[in-house]
Parts: structure tokens; sequence; C-alpha cells
């Protein structure tokens, strides 16, 4: 093989040597054909001799050198064919199932990230709601320090009041009853001159 991509074979007609050029082996590869295996003048003195070939159905004449299929090949390579499309149809069939499937699924992912977001909001809603209770607590919890000592000052002091208060009572009691004690052990007719003492002295 030469540098710019020439490639030397042998004509299996003739036996001599020719070059199959880089633009020749493009124009085969885009038509499909397989490498020569004659020369040019073997091929032009063989097509010289060969009428062009023309399809029986519709009549198209078919290009020199193009491939000629038997029937048994030709409807191999039909079922090949269609073997590949329903291949491909199925491929495409499933490649839908799971397009759908995934469009499927991700509005249900968004469903769930909606969601989410909603609760988000709502949990840093109660977060700002309990952060303004607890700055409430701890203020209240200041406010009491001062308090404490004016509560406790203010329980001694009607500690005390009871504490007189009932003091008093059992004073009230213990003299109510001594005078009772004395009403019940004099008479009437004691108390009746003691009444009148005064208006005796105011007599004098």
């Amino acid at each position: 093989m030469s540098r710019n991509g020439d490639i030397n074979f042998t004509c299996r007609q003739c036996g001599g040597t020719f070059v199959f050029t880089r633009s020749e082996q493009d124009f085969y590869e885009l038509k499909g054909f397989g490498p020569p295996g004659r020369c040019r003048e073997c091929r032009s003195a063989t097509e010289n001799r060969t009428p062009h070939l023309t399809c029986a159905q519709c009549g198209i004449k078919m290009e020199k050198e193009a491939p000629i299929f038997c029937t048994t090949c030709l409807k191999n390579a039909q079922l090949a064919f269609e073997r590949k499309a329903s291949q491909g149809q199925k491929i495409a069939k499933a490649t839908q199932a799971k397009l759908t499937a995934a469009e499927s699924r991700k509005t249900e992912l968004e469903e769930s990230l909606y969601q989410t977001e909603q609760l988000a909001a709502e949990l840093e809603i109660k977060v700002s709601n309990l952060s303004q209770d607890l700055e409430k607590a701890q203020e209240s919890y200041i406010a009491s320090g001062w308090l404490k000592p004016l509560l406790k000052s203010v329980e001694e002091r009607l500690k005390a009041l009871e504490n007189t208060q009932r003091e008093s009572d059992q004073r009230m009691f213990e003299v109510i009853h001594t005078m009772q004690k004395r009403y019940e052990d004099t008479s009437l007719l004691d108390i009746i001159k003691r009444s009148l003492v005064p208006y005796r002295g105011q007599g004098v």
C-alpha cells in the first residue's frame, strides 16, 4: 500500500498488477461494493460484452458490477431486514414506555418536591413562633428575678397579718368569754347597782 492510500491488486483474469486508488476505494465503499478482483482493462472488456441487467418488475436498469442475489438469498435478506425492523419497533416501544414512565416519575417527584417545600415553609413558621415564645419566656424569667423577692415579702406580710388577726380574734374571744363569765356570776341586782353608780356620784 502506498502513502496516499492506494492498494495494489493482482487481476484474477489476466494476472497483471493494477492500482486500486483511494478515490475508487471511496466510491466502492459508498456503493457497498467489495474490492475489485480484475483490472480496469479486463472489466471494460467484460462490460462491453455484458449488457445492462434490468429489473423484471419495475424495469430499472441495474448498475454494472452491482451485486446480484438469488431468490433464496433475496428472501433471507428481506427476512433479516424485517427482523431488524421488528426489533427496531420493539426497541422504540420500550423506549417510549421508559419515556412515559420517566415523565410520570418526574411528575411524582415534582409533586413530592412541592409538598416538601410546603412542609418546610410550615416548619419555618413554627420555628419562628417557637423562637418568639422562647424570647417571651426568657423575658418573663428575667422579670421574675426581681418579682420573686417582692412576692416573698408580700407573702410574709400576709402571713404576719394572718397571725395578727388570729391573735386579735383569740383576745376578743377571751374578753367575751371573761365578760360572759362575769355576767353569769353577777346577779341582776349587782348589775343595776353598777349601772347606777355614776348617777349617785352626780347626786352627791
